[in-house]
């Protein structure tokens, strides 16, 4: 081998890291800031729900963890992708 950290082959649903997400989530529009926020448009784009579901999880205490110094709220990549890594969007 290369000695080189192996990746998710094409397709596959779990990439191999936040940086790998990070360039996937660019190539298709959406845009992670440098600390590793992300809009709801772009949580939602990550999950496969309607931007509407992450608004009523928020109001109902579900969801992956958000912050909202004013009124936008944001989302940390590493907190988004943990959360569906646990399973609780499956639940």
């Amino acid at each position: 081998m290369s000695g080189q950290e192996p990746r998710a082959a094409h397709g596959s649903s779990l990439p191999a890291s936040i940086t790998e997400v990070r360039e996937r989530l660019e190539a298709t529009g959406h845009y992670v800031i440098i600390d590793g926020r992300v809009t709801e448009q772009t949580a939602a784009a990550l999950i496969h729900c309607p931007v509407s579901r992450l608004r009523r999880w928020r109001l109902e205490g579900k969801g992956p963890r958000y912050f909202q110094p004013a009124k936008t709220p944001w989302y940390y990549l590493g907190d988004v992708l943990a959360w569906i890594e646990s399973g609780d969007s499956l639940r």
